[in-house]
């Protein structure tokens, strides 16, 4: 650690000082500072994680994520000063913020990029060591609070009792409410964050798939809703991905990744909120997907469950039924699945078909039902539809398992 901070101190030193006499650096100079400086960001946070290593009173590692979260939160003022001079968009401005932060390094070689810190922390975070991963994601915690906590300072009138390093809201994945910022608190590293975070749930362990877990899981109330909207179907995506990927012996991992999933749809699926174009995009997109998992045959029981519950979940958020939700998906998804006759599936395939099946033959049965209670003359035109399609669907599947 004293070797980092001598670096960091020279570093400062000479950009404070003597940037206009250094000149430009050549890339392989640029690319060999570059590599350094990560190792030296994941060395110093996961020598965090270990007790040897620690000084309980020395708050180092605390200081550099709050150090790097000041430098992300004047990057993007100065950047929003800069469009709001031009006259820009909402929307000009997103872009122009996460141009800024991506090219930062190549607009001005004389400069370390500062997303070299991201890039470190979620590496330690996805290490195999579970001792660094802890200590990257205390790391995570405290640089997105202190970034939370800036961005509040600069969009609020009112002064903040608490300061960047407590919890200021419900983090851990758990069933208890959370609460997310307002849209005026945008954090735009964030958007830079949270790909990197998906990209660890793809990775080649299964420890590097729940560092990306912790990581999503971490920022679950810190991130607006209207971010955590953009990257909706991504996250379920990956932590559907994670369930199918874990050993069947670290039922932890599963439970922690199933609340996770659990809690990022319950944020960002609020039934008061939900009237705009983006909302309903994304939730149609998750249903899409959950759809296409809950009718894969070869789904594992504990997918199947969790995909089972997050429909039920956003049936109850939007005061709806799952039937009503998969209505207009039961024809394309359910054709192939009683195309070939059922003996020549596994048991389980077979057991999962039949119960699709079922679950259709309700839905048929209910909304036929349901048409005979509003008839004044009894059954109508729809009910014998509906009864016409469930003696065929039923003929199909007698036919198949014979």
């Amino acid at each position: 650690m004293g070797v980092y901070r001598s670096i960091l101190f020279q570093q400062n030193y000479v950009t404070l000082h003597f940037q206009a006499d250094l000149g430009v650096k050549t890339k392989t100079q640029l690319m060999a500072e570059k590599s350094v400086f990560k190792i030296l960001l994941m060395t110093v946070i996961a020598a965090n994680g270990e007790t040897d290593l620690t000084d309980p009173t020395d708050d180092f590692v605390v200081n550099i994520c709050r150090h790097f979260a000041v430098v992300f939160h004047i990057d993007s003022s100065s950047s929003n000063v800069s469009v709001a001079a031009l006259g820009g968009s909402s929307l000009s401005n997103n872009v122009h913020v996460g141009s800024r932060l991506k090219s930062n390094a190549c607009s001005n070689l004389k400069e370390l990029d500062p997303l070299i810190f991201l890039d470190a922390l979620v590496e330690v975070l996805a290490d195999e060591n579970r001792l660094h991963a802890k200590a990257a994601l205390g790391a995570l915690n405290v640089f997105a609070e202190t970034l939370v906590f800036l961005a509040r300072s600069k969009h609020t009138d009112f002064i903040m009792s608490r300061g960047p390093g407590t919890p200021m809201i419900v983090s851990s994945p758990s069933m208890n409410p959370v609460y997310s910022p307002p849209p005026s608190v945008r954090v735009p590293v964030f958007e830079q964050l949270l790909p990197r975070l998906l990209h660890c749930c793809y990775g080649l362990t299964w420890q590097a798939q729940m560092g990306g877990v912790m990581g999503l899981g971490a920022l679950v109330g810190k991130v607006t809703v209207e971010t955590l909207c953009l990257f909706q179907v991504r996250i379920v995506r990956g932590l559907i991905y994670v369930l199918k990927k874990l050993p069947i012996y670290a039922s932890k991992e599963q439970e922690e990744t199933s609340q996770v999933l659990t809690q990022v749809l319950r944020v960002v699926n609020n039934v008061d909120e939900a009237n705009s174009e983006a909302r309903k995009q994304s939730f149609q997109g998750v249903v899409d997907f959950l759809a296409q998992e809950l009718f894969n045959q070869n789904a594992s029981i504990t997918v199947r469950k969790n995909v089972q519950s997050c429909l039920a979940l956003l049936a109850s958020r939007t005061g709806s039924e799952v039937s009503e939700l998969l209505e207009p998906l039961y024809q394309p998804f359910l054709q192939p699945l009683i195309v070939r006759s059922l003996k020549l599936k596994t048991v389980d395939q077979q057991v999962h078909v039949l119960l699709l099946m079922m679950v259709y033959l309700i839905f048929l049965l209910a909304f036929s039902f349901y048409h005979f209670i509003i008839s004044s003359a009894g059954w109508n035109s729809y009910s014998i539809e509906f009864l016409s399609s469930i003696e065929a669907t039923s003929s199909q599947v007698d036919t198949r398992v014979s």
